[in-house]
């Protein structure tokens, strides 16, 4: 393809992104480097609402439940979601439709409303834990630290799991059938075929959910808006910035907490990034 063909092609895209993306994020950081007056004026304030932000022990605890956050619920979320994906392509065609459009459903609804049913369920007089109850299980989910971010992390992994089995079950839809029969024939197992020709298959597609999986989860706020508020150690990072800018009228350092929030993506997703990079390359 030419030069000016791609460039052609591909300036109608890059202008929108400028505009949705770069443009105000430029105003968000413009923004942060100011503060109001009584008057409602903005005053310059350089990087005092960063200053702030850093000296606020809130920050750093809605920061380490974010990142516990990402590293317990994206690992869950795939490995759920490959199990999910090799038994819908070990079921009867004539199943597979309704098992999928079952598993889809909590990715499917409005996250506010798939919230609210999940949170349901385990309410003090949930269906879950009337169950454990049963059991001599008597568990107040929101009434402590642990259990009121279990509770955030089980919603998450039961709202996410269902994008990583559907696009691992098409990616094993691509795994070459003569190769998974070549190694039955040289004697492999089951697990020695998952292992040595479909999972080395799907790296890729376990970078790509991996990269969107982690960004989703660094900007987890629907859940935790409708079931905790933030309380007992589950604010996250966004929910931070919104308690701040907006509960608190702070805008200015709200929008430098947003700021740092991409900053915190743009981080987490760099390694994934240069490797899946490098293993492109590798392969061209």
């Amino acid at each position: 393809m030419h030069r000016r063909l791609f460039l052609a092609l591909t300036a109608p895209s890059v202008a929108v992104m400028l505009a949705l993306m770069a443009v105000p994020l430029a105003a968000g950081f413009w923004l942060s480097l100011h503060g109001y007056t009584f008057r409602g004026e903005l005053r310059w304030r350089g990087l005092d609402n960063y200053a702030d932000t850093f000296a606020d022990p809130d920050f750093w605890t809605a920061v380490g439940f974010t990142l516990l956050l990402c590293c317990v619920t994206v690992p869950a979320s795939i490995l759920l979601g490959f199990g999910e994906a090799l038994l819908i392509a070990r079921m009867p065609r004539w199943l597979r439709g309704a098992v999928i459009a079952c598993i889809l459903l909590p990715f499917v609804v409005t996250p506010v409303v798939g919230t609210l049913a999940f949170s349901w369920l385990f309410r003090d007089f949930g269906v879950v834990t009337y169950w454990l109850g049963l059991l001599g299980i008597r568990i107040y989910w929101l009434a402590s630290e642990p259990t009121a971010r279990a509770l955030v992390m089980l919603h998450w992994v039961w709202a996410t799991s269902p994008f990583a089995a559907i696009v691992l079950f098409a990616g094993l839809q691509t795994v070459p059938p003569e190769q998974v029969e070549a190694a039955a024939v040289d004697g492999a197992g089951a697990w020695a075929r998952l292992r040595h020709v479909t999972l080395p298959h799907l790296r890729s597609i376990f970078a790509f959910i991996a990269i969107i999986m982690v960004m989703d989860a660094y900007r987890a706020f629907d859940s935790i808006a409708v079931m905790t508020k933030g309380i007992n150690g589950t604010e996250s990072v966004m929910w931070y910035a919104y308690r701040v800018g907006v509960l608190e009228n702070d805008l200015t350092r709200g929008a430098a907490i947003g700021f740092l929030t991409v900053l915190g993506i743009v981080a987490l997703l760099t390694p994934f990034l240069w490797r899946t990079w490098r293993e492109q390359r590798a392969l061209g």
